[in-house]
């Protein structure tokens, strides 16, 4: 029997010609349609990130995100691709189109929900979270969270916090204040949900127990490039030590949610009870709490840990609050005791000093994404980009860190500089603020800012009519102090350590 000879060579041309079309249409998909056909075509970028997610991957787990976006602003301008299907703006009239008229939020929260149930920032649609929010809204207001029935246990906290560190000075050369500042943190939110009769309180034995539960909590939120980002692959991703930690940390705040809610009374004034009796299950109760108590002491810790740094590093500032606290109120108690909130909310140079720890400073730096809208929203253009139509479900981002850092808005940005806060020029100041994302804007803001604000306004109060501090020679600014590049950063070495003195007295 002979060999069809047409018959393979025809058949071996219809393999060329499937391989020439398979390969071409690799070619328009992953090479040609990202970078020429694609809507988003127009918005500027490295060309790597047109073509594959893991570039921005590999770039966030790596720790590096928020200064190479910052450093791709720079150079492309206020709109970049940072990925297939996203992009990011430094330009803050976008604040309202995608924060203030409140885009859905992208999967990137979806993991931040604990016991199995969503809580209130990990919902994703506007629909869903403004029936979760508002059950504990009012609660967290400013007028509730400085009534007479939760600002006592606030000042009682920050009192206890002040004295630790009158008698720390006392003991050794420096104090570490990093730590302490997020065991008060998680205090006053544990005492804030639960009631301080139920509350297991971090301040009452901060060597011990309290390092044992604040590290629990920082292990589990090492995890967050996973639990965000890349959640299948999390359970191969990260140690047994962070997964007992996590386990620790979550068991904690359940134990102490059922427990407050087997027995309300109708005396109580907690978020616990807020929250139930709003319609929300034990389990919804516990994760609503979870979230607050993990971003709460974080984000209030850091905050000020860098606030006394930088008074520390700057004693001109330093000293101009001390002279706006000594002037306006007397406080020389033995007991530590801050002033009541109601007298320091409006004293312009403590609120100019935490203006620009937010910017400088601010401790959720990184990407805030959301999705867009069906019908998509319009870059409306600008010298380095044309108009721009932006698709459905798009990623859409800004960060902070780089908001914050726009010289035309705050010139020599990495300076700190309180005094750029009391300018007289109106117009100005509201450009500033803004500017600012230190607590998220529109609806979806930062639910717990009013106790964090009162928190570390009191204990600012509390401290600088009493004490100076300095930097520690011996401690490793530079190094351990650096922001680390995270969604919610920390100082590297975490840890700060300084020195008190009473007024009057050097180092």
């Amino acid at each position: 029997m002979g060999v069809n000879f047409n018959a393979v060579l025809a058949h071996e041309e219809l393999i060329r010609i499937l391989a020439i079309i398979f390969f071409g249409i690799i070619v328009y998909h992953f090479l040609l349609y990202p970078i020429f056909l694609h809507p988003l075509k127009k918005i500027p970028g490295p060309k790597i990130a047109c073509l594959t997610k893991y570039w921005i991957l590999y770039i966030t787990w790596s720790e590096q995100r928020n200064k190479v976006v910052h450093e791709l602003h720079k150079k492309y301008g206020p709109v970049i691709r940072i990925g297939p299907d996203e992009i990011d703006i430094s330009d803050s009239s976008y604040i309202k189109n995608i924060y203030v008229d409140n885009f859905d939020k992208s999967n990137f929260y979806k993991e931040f929900g604990a016991y199995g149930v969503f809580n209130s920032f990990s919902l994703l649609t506007r629909r869903e979270h403004k029936d979760s929010r508002k059950i504990s809204h009012k609660f967290y207001s400013k007028t509730s969270v400085t009534s007479n029935d939760i600002q006592p246990m606030v000042r009682d906290i920050v009192s206890q916090t002040l004295q630790i560190i009158n008698k720390r000075r006392q003991e050794s050369e420096s104090v570490e204040v990093y730590n302490l500042f997020q065991m008060m943190a998680m205090d006053v939110v544990s005492c804030f949900s639960f009631g301080k009769q139920n509350a297991r309180l971090l301040l009452s034995d901060p060597d011990g127990y309290g390092m044992e539960i604040l590290n629990a909590f920082r292990l589990q939120s090492s995890a967050w490039f996973w639990t965000t980002l890349l959640p299948q692959w999390r359970r191969f991703a990260i140690s047994k030590a962070i997964e007992k930690a996590s386990a620790v940390a979550s068991d904690w705040i359940k134990q102490q949610t059922l427990f407050t809610l087997s027995d309300l009374q109708d005396e109580q004034n907690t978020l616990t009870k807020v929250l139930s009796e709003g319609g929300k299950s034990p389990l919804e109760v516990a994760a609503e709490i979870q979230d607050h108590i993990a971003a709460g002491h974080q984000t209030t810790g850091i905050t000020l840990a860098y606030c006394l740094w930088e008074l520390s590093k700057n004693p001109e500032c330093q000293k101009f609050l001390q002279n706006e606290l000594s002037s306006k109120i007397d406080f020389k108690d033995a007991d530590f005791r801050p002033p009541l909130y109601q007298e320091i909310d409006e004293l312009p140079y403590l609120n100019a000093v935490l203006n620009e720890t937010y910017r400088l400073h601010a401790s959720i730096p990184g990407q805030e994404p959301r999705i867009s809208p069906k019908q998509g929203f319009k870059w409306r253009g600008s010298k380095e980009t044309p108009e721009v139509l932006i698709p459905a479900n798009t990623i859409v981002s800004m960060q902070p860190f780089t908001l914050h850092r726009d010289p035309e808005i705050f010139p020599d940005p990495e300076k700190f500089n309180p005094e750029r806060w009391l300018i007289e020029d109106k117009e100005q100041l509201k450009i500033m603020n803004r500017q600012m994302m230190t607590f998220g804007a529109g609806v979806r803001m930062c639910i717990g800012m009013n106790l964090a604000v009162e928190e570390m306004k009191l204990i600012l109060c509390g401290l600088y009519p009493r004490f100076s501090t300095f930097l520690d020679d011996s401690f490793d600014y530079n190094d351990k102090m650096q922001m680390v590049d995270k969604y919610t950063t920390h100082p590297k070495g975490h840890e700060c350590k300084l020195i008190f003195k009473p007024i009057g007295e050097t180092i």
